[in-house]
């Protein structure tokens, strides 16, 4: 189950305004389910009323998609949970736990493009390429802890390389990301990967098939297998676009990143924050390697 609320049937995240095609709509028995999903059950539903996915309540359809009420209630946690606001962290007497996050991949599989939802919540069609490498940070709250992301957008040209191994030697997570539209992209997966075991390959890692708003390339079970043969903890179908799966992408990594901040009896961490936060889970004796 996700830390924060997502629609029940895509199992995404929330949108985080009104207008969003994530924005959860109330069913007349009280649960949400996303505009999306919810757009295309009536679409394709022919009688008068549908289940709800999570109480199996029948519910009538309705002729608009306007008749449903948006619940602003889940609205408000995704924005209290997500890109917080800069003031608000520098309100806090102890600073936010900070980790780096890098993306990989070949040039135009949408990197920077996953880099501007997620920090400034925009896409834009017109991209230039990045040039070495881009950064921006990101502010989340996870189980009452606020995170600072540090997400750094490399660039795919080779001549950009050495930039690249410079942050990924730095790096507490790493998404790697190519275009589900482009087989090439998933091809030179490998050498990404290779790149990756050789300056740091104790970095939690992710798979991202972008751009899944478009017709693919490569099959989802093609993508699954080199996930699992790479021994990278989850893969992901998203839409920088359509702002599909990329908050959940975001938050399974900070999760996992976390997750593998403790093996054993051993700590290892950045801050002093990290410790307290882990530091009632066990009675083992806690060693701490920074």
């Amino acid at each position: 189950m996700s830390e924060y609320p997502e629609c029940p049937i895509c199992l995404d995240i929330f949108g985080n305004n009104s207008n969003h095609i994530k924005a959860p709509k109330i069913l007349k028995c009280g649960d949400s389910i996303c505009m999306e999903c919810l757009e295309i059950i009536i679409k394709n539903t022919e009688e008068e009323s549908f289940l709800c996915p999570t109480c199996k309540e029948k519910i009538k359809k309705e002729q608009y998609i306007d008749d449903y009420v948006t619940n602003r209630v889940i609205i408000k946690i995704i924005n209290d949970s997500f890109n917080i606001n800069l003031n608000e962290i520098k309100d806090e007497n102890q600073a936010p736990i900070e980790y780096n996050i890098i993306l990989l991949g070949n040039t135009s599989v949408g990197k920077t493009s996953i880099l501007h939802r997620l920090s400034e919540d925009i896409f834009s069609e017109r991209i230039s390429s990045t040039i070495g490498c881009d950064m921006s940070a990101y502010y989340i709250k996870y189980k009452n802890k606020k995170y600072r992301i540090i997400l750094r957008d490399s660039s795919g040209q080779e001549r950009y390389r050495a930039i690249t191994k410079n942050f990924l030697r730095n790096s507490d997570g790493v998404l790697f990301v190519y275009d589900i539209t482009n087989k090439t992209s998933f091809d030179d997966l490998e050498s990404w990967y290779d790149l990756y075991k050789e300056e740091n390959e104790k970095v939690v890692g992710l798979l991202i098939g972008n751009k899944c708003d478009s017709e693919r390339q490569v099959d989802e079970e093609e993508a699954i297998k080199f996930a699992k043969e790479h021994n990278l903890k989850k893969y992901f179908e998203t839409s920088a676009k359509l702002d599909k799966k990329i908050k959940k992408a975001i938050a399974t990594l900070l999760e996992e990143i976390i997750k593998s901040q403790y093996i054993g009896n051993t700590y290892s961490c950045k801050n002093s924050d990290f410790f307290s936060i882990h530091s009632k889970k066990t009675k083992r004796k806690k060693q701490c390697d920074c």
